[in-house]
């Protein structure tokens, strides 16, 4: 489905939702590269709807809405900034 049409609906508003409140919080970095771009909406639009499709997806495969979490989440769930440069 178009990006336009997601955006009404609202599981996938509460999930954008989630991901904007997981970048501002955990990476703020990025945050403020991406604003300086002009591109930190359209990112998290874009990372919002793979997950959603992945999500959909998993579902569609028989997993339950718990497991599709699992491996759809991190999708918008990133590391935070701190998480990531220690592990380099």
């Amino acid at each position: 489905e178009p990006i336009e049409t997601l955006k009404t609906y609202p599981a996938f508003q509460n999930l954008r939702a989630k991901a904007e409140t997981h970048q501002l919080h955990f990476r703020p970095k990025e945050t403020a590269n991406l604003k300086k771009q002009g591109t930190l909406e359209q990112t998290l639009d874009e990372r919002t709807e793979s997950c959603w499709n992945a999500l959909r997806d998993a579902r569609r495969s028989g997993y339950h809405q718990n497991e599709a979490e699992e491996l759809a989440l991190p999708i918008i769930l990133l590391p935070s900034e701190t998480e990531q440069t220690d592990s380099e």
